[in-house]
């Protein structure tokens, strides 16, 4: 099977390389990012620099991105200059992008190793699986328990059809809260948790769970 717009992916591929074997290592991310910019001008490669696009839910802004470059409304570009392989962040970051975008093809970029590192990450819509499973704690609830547990697996659904797979967990955690906010239903964001030796609070903490009409 060919690769996805092969053809063009050479051709920034070789933009990578010029502009690492030109500079060489040691810049910041935004000194590769114009010499990439001046470089894809010269090369006639159309491209859009920091391009932004929002992501809504029931009319609010969720989150706001900004990717490097967008490629001929075919590839997204994101460049890194750090002392290391990529980290799991910047996959859900280009990802996110590729989805809000609508786009198959990323491609990410670090100029801040010896060697230039050029990873391909394509992109596809998930179909729409559901499975629940609520044996642990269908005995141990009472009434008003189960309609908050509806009211709450409702809204899970309605960001789910809504806007499907491939952002990560934030995003989604962040997309709830909103369609919590919606329906009103309050929510803690964090739950407190005290730790106590002997009688006293000797730490307290706050665990990444939320509570929903605690």
């Amino acid at each position: 099977m060919e690769l996805l717009h092969k053809d063009l992916s050479h051709d920034l591929i070789g933009c990578f390389f010029h502009v690492h074997n030109t500079l060489g290592v040691g810049f910041d991310e935004k000194t590769y990012h114009n010499a990439l910019e001046y470089h894809l001008g010269k090369c006639g490669i159309n491209h859009f620099s920091r391009e932004r696009k929002a992501l809504y839910h029931r009319g609010y802004q969720v989150r706001s991105f900004e990717t490097d470059f967008v490629i001929s409304g075919k590839i997204i570009l994101e460049l890194k200059a750090i002392q290391s392989r990529f980290i799991q962040a910047n996959y859900v970051q280009i990802l996110s992008e590729l989805k809000l975008w609508k786009m198959q093809l990323g491609l990410l970029v670090n100029f801040g190793l010896q060697k230039v590192i050029i990873e391909r990450i394509p992109f596809s819509e998930k179909p729409k699986t559901i499975y629940e499973n609520y044996d642990h704690i269908k005995d141990n609830i009472d009434e008003n328990d189960r309609k908050i547990l509806a009211a709450v697996r409702d809204s899970i659904l309605y960001v789910f059809e809504v806007h499907g797979l491939g952002y990560g967990g934030a995003l989604y955690r962040k997309l709830i809260e909103t369609e919590l906010e919606f329906k009103k239903l309050n929510y803690q964001k964090k739950i407190p948790i005290s730790v106590k030796y002997e009688g006293e609070v000797i730490s307290e903490f706050k665990m990444k769970p939320m509570a929903v009409e605690n």
